[in-house]
């Protein structure tokens, strides 16, 4: 058989290979709230007289979004007609379609909902499409094993292609009944679309004329580059948000290419005409471009003449290959929040582009390999040192620009409102000069520091927590402070500290590890069943040790990251020796990579 890459079935039961690390620290908080109780009644009295029921919709809301498991909302929607709609506002807030039967069969309901006006619809405010591959290899048992079971007896290939056939139409039947579903939702605010398998026209029809103000499209394909006009959308699409990373479908993308090199960017007609629908509204715009980049490849263009964006005010671009005409309508926008790569940076248009004037935060996560366009960095931030947030890493490859041009023109002018800083060293270590330079960043609140990148989950920064707080002791306002990529030494001379997570190496003494019996049920012993327990407690209170000495030289430290372990502090009597308490906020290693993302990068 043969497979296009855009709409491999194959995919949809495999799915993407997790990282072995977790990342799950605070990953709950873009659970909408419930939809107020007097909107769901659409004017309609409450019909309890219960003194709970007649309190405002507001703490109602409050009250029912703290039930934070099915069971709980099911007991209360068996009291009365009320807690039924009080319920379904908490349960129905958010929906995700994983492709489960379940999934499926309420998908389906919803279109027939819409013709009832049924309270369930009514009550939705976030949609997430996101098969669950263990669900599609469940919905379709006979193909997953047909491609990936051995046991099984081989079918013939007529015999796959035919399941293989009826498997991609049911999938995309149940796609459209969803898209249909959606489209009726009368409150959606949110519509998250993550989808392996190339999307069509009628998706674009339906979502442009949605409820939805808010939209992620997660690096789906499509299978042409349309034209976002009438009739096929309306004349605008009233957005306020965009996350966007869509690509051309393969098949697409090499017809065009086989009828010979054009001037325009295959995707130009797409990106112009969305940014045309939703330029007057959109005030948040994050859009990555995983399509296939080359070197010689044209840059997209979002119009010959500069598009308006009155009301933007988050910017994040990445890996996109914009011409000069469509970087200087992004920045010309009253920007307060803005990312830019390597792509945009080396571009000599960026350069010309008047100073942001409202510009807060700044970042950049992919810089460029040149001198030249590092220095183009360092002008363009003297140009605002108003700036409140600024996000840095380096390359492994190309110009260390940290120490030599970053640092020196931070600490040679007055940015006195920076509040927040994270810089990642693509080298191990970080020079003392460069941390005596951050150290004159006194109005600094939250800082973040990394060195090196993982290979094959080793890591190698060697940090030495002393020497760090010597040099940072100036930092006086510091409330956050996160350590990431550090290793330890380990028990064991002839393994590198790299290897520190990866073969973790317990003490032979279980001391170290019951140093904290309040945090532990019970003692180690020295069972070696309780081998990985014990390396894993020892390095639990190191950090909280390490973590304490942290807090006692900053007196506004709450909040701190090392060795993968996130931690707040208790500032009271009962505190070891007489100093601030370390608290561990996970039961295991985290890499917090989300969160700190969202507490150090500009967020929309």
């Amino acid at each position: 058989m043969e497979f296009n890459i855009n709409r491999d079935f194959r995919i949809l039961m495999r799915g993407k290979p997790n990282r072995p690390d977790a990342d799950n620290f605070d990953r709950e908080s873009d659970r909408p709230r419930s939809l107020l109780l007097d909107k769901v009644m659409q004017g309609r009295p409450r019909a309890s007289s219960c003194k709970l029921l007649r309190l405002p919709a507001e703490i109602l809301a409050k009250v029912v979004d703290s039930l934070d498991d099915t069971a709980s909302l099911e007991s209360l929607a068996e009291v009365n007609s009320d807690c039924q709609q009080l319920a379904c506002c908490s349960h129905f807030a958010q929906v995700t379609f994983d492709y489960s039967l379940e999934a499926k069969r309420f998908a389906f309901d919803l279109v027939e909902d819409k013709k009832a006006r049924s309270i369930r619809g009514f009550c939705i405010r976030k949609v997430i499409w996101a098969p669950d591959p263990q669900h599609v290899a469940n919905n379709h048992r006979e193909l997953y094993e047909a491609f990936y079971d051995e046991e099984v007896e081989p079918l013939t290939d007529e015999q796959e292609q035919v399941l293989y056939d009826e498997a991609c139409a049911e999938y995309v039947e149940a796609r459209a009944a969803t898209v249909e579903a959606i489209s009726s939702l009368p409150n959606l605010e949110t519509l998250v679309w993550k989808d392996e398998f190339s999307l069509d026209k009628n998706f674009f029809e339906k979502i442009t004329r949605c409820s939805a103000r808010h939209i992620e499209l997660d690096r789906p394909a499509i299978d042409d580059a349309w034209s976002l006009t009438p009739p096929l959308t309306p004349s605008t699409w009233p957005l306020r948000s965009l996350k966007l990373d869509v690509s051309l479908a393969h098949d697409k993308l090499r017809e065009i290419k086989n009828k010979g090199e054009t001037g325009t960017h295959p995707m130009t007609r797409f990106f112009s005409t969305l940014f045309h629908l939703c330029s007057s509204t959109l005030e948040s715009l994050t859009w990555t471009y995983s399509g296939e980049i080359r070197d010689k490849d044209v840059p997209i263009s979002i119009g010959e003449t500069a598009v308006s964006f009155p009301r933007l005010r988050y910017l994040k671009l990445r890996c996109v290959k914009l011409d000069s005409v469509a970087i200087s309508s992004f920045l010309t926008a009253h920007l307060t929040s803005l990312g830019l790569d390597e792509m945009v940076l080396t571009n000599p248009s960026t350069s010309t582009c008047e100073p942001l004037r409202d510009l807060e935060d700044f970042a950049v996560s992919h810089p460029p390999t040149e001198a030249p366009a590092c220095e183009r960095i360092a002008e363009f931030i003297s140009q605002h040192t108003g700036l409140r947030r600024l996000y840095f890493q380096e390359n492994l490859e190309g110009i260390k620009y940290l120490d030599n041009i970053i640092l020196p023109t931070l600490s040679g002018l007055d940015f006195g409102n920076l509040k927040s800083l994270y810089l990642a060293w693509g080298k191990t270590q970080i020079p003392d000069e460069s941390l005596q330079m951050i150290a004159r960043l006194a109005s600094l609140e939250q800082l973040s520091l990394r060195a090196g990148r993982p290979c094959e989950w080793k890591y190698y920064w060697d940090v030495d927590h002393d020497k760090l707080r010597h040099h940072l002791r100036p930092l006086q306002r510091l409330t956050k402070l996160a350590l990431a990529h550090d290793t330890y030494p380990l028990d064991v001379d002839s393994l590198p500290t790299g290897f520190y997570y990866h073969c973790p190496i317990p003490p032979e003494s279980v001391e170290k590890a019951n140093a904290r019996p309040e945090l532990d049920r019970e003692e180690m012993t020295d069972g070696v069943e309780e081998y990985t327990t014990r390396w894993e407690r020892t390095h639990r209170n190191r950090m909280l040790d390490q973590a304490e000495q942290y807090a006692a030289i900053f007196p506004k430290l709450a909040w701190m990251f090392c060795g993968q372990r996130p931690m707040e502090f208790v500032r009271a009597s009962e505190g070891k020796n007489g100093l601030p308490k370390a608290i561990p906020l996970t039961k295991e290693r985290d890499q917090c990579r989300t969160y700190l993302e969202t507490l150090f990068k500009a967020s929309d």
